[in-house]
């Protein structure tokens, strides 16, 4: 028998609601897209052709991968909600794909992300989902886990680099 746990659901869904609802807030402020910039307004010396295809993997400033971030984390947060049962449970398995799917859009931005803090702390978020959807009960490890403290210091790491999360 599976044990479900509501209040971890419950406190997992209101951490990742507040990141999904601080991303508009960058844009309204003029910030970047989560978009690779077009080559013409990157540097030859640094770009590859690769590095400036629209993707998630194309993120490659901090502002940009925190974009993507809260991007990712808002995509799984819905999935969460959708997946929530009558009696607020989340089955493991549709916790593992919404977990899967975020850790899979980050680690995709990470791999033309410069070695920052904010690259830093989107890394240990991502391998802490990670672990979490490899666990029997995704949403009790992730709740268990040190996730809040982490969150934390992504949403300072993306402050200092001008963009808004609440993570």
């Amino acid at each position: 028998m599976m044990r479900f746990r509501l209040v971890p659901a419950v406190l997992l869904c209101a951490c990742l609601a507040g990141l999904a609802a601080c991303g508009d807030a960058d844009a309204e402020a003029g910030g970047t897209r989560a978009t690779a910039p077009s080559p013409s307004t990157t540097t030859p010396s640094t770009t590859t052709p690769s590095a400036t295809t629209p993707s998630a993997g194309g993120a490659t400033g901090d502002k940009a991968l925190c974009d993507t971030v809260n991007a990712a984390a808002a995509a799984m947060k819905g999935s969460i909600s959708d997946a929530q049962q009558a009696n607020g449970a989340v089955a493991p398995a549709d916790a593992k794909d919404a977990f899967t799917t975020f850790h899979r859009a980050v680690t995709e931005a990470l791999v033309f992300a410069p070695d920052t803090d904010v690259a830093t702390a989107t890394r240990a978020v991502a391998d802490e989902i990670a672990k979490a959807a490899a666990a029997d009960d995704p949403i009790g490890t992730a709740a268990d886990s040190g996730f809040a403290g982490l969150g934390s210091t992504l949403t300072d790491a993306c402050k200092a680099a001008g963009a808004t999360i609440d993570f």
